[in-house]
């Protein structure tokens, strides 16, 4: 069986971002000033999810090499797509993006919880679109190996064919 490995580096500077994202959320909750803690989680979700692209894209670089260059337009794409709604000059609005609309009477760490769950909830939907891509691309990839073992096979069967042809003359 075949085991991908992904630069040790990427994956430690993911769980250090997230670990520091943690601490200044943390920070934040005990002055209890929501709009910092806003300001934390977006800040959070943002390089959570910028770290997260480049293990995706080490791992494509460091397992895929052969179709690495190929990919390299389609990656950029998905990157800009991704990095487009993280990092629109507000950033995402934890008001009206949560998936749990606000309670009246809400308290501050009800409003907190709400928004950690809210930025989980997009993380997932940005991860949901990668695993897509992912299907997308290997769909096509596989595609185009099918049409070329076709092209393959008939070109074997024409030889042979031609071959059992001319001994028979």
């Amino acid at each position: 069986m075949c085991y991908s490995k992904i630069p040790s580096e990427k994956i430690e500077k993911l769980r250090t971002n997230m670990h520091k994202g943690v601490d200044t959320v943390c920070d934040h909750l005990q002055n209890n000033r929501e709009d910092q803690v806003q300001l934390a989680l977006i800040e959070m979700e943002n390089l959570v999810t910028e770290d997260l692209l480049d293990v995706v894209d080490a791992h494509l670089q460091s397992n895929n090499q052969e179709s690495t260059p190929l990919l390299l337009k389609d990656q950029e794409e998905l990157r800009s797509e991704i990095r487009y709604r993280h990092q629109k000059p507000s950033g995402p609005d934890l008001e009206t993006e949560d998936p749990v609309a606000q309670q009246p009477g809400e308290t501050f760490w009800q409003k907190v919880c709400r928004w950690f769950q809210g930025m989980l909830h997009r993380l997932k939907q940005t991860w949901q679109k990668v695993w897509n891509w992912v299907k997308e691309k290997v769909a096509a990839f596989c595609s185009t190996m099918v049409d070329l073992w076709n092209i393959i096979e008939s070109f074997f069967s024409s030889v042979a064919h031609w071959v059992s042809t001319s001994q028979a003359s």
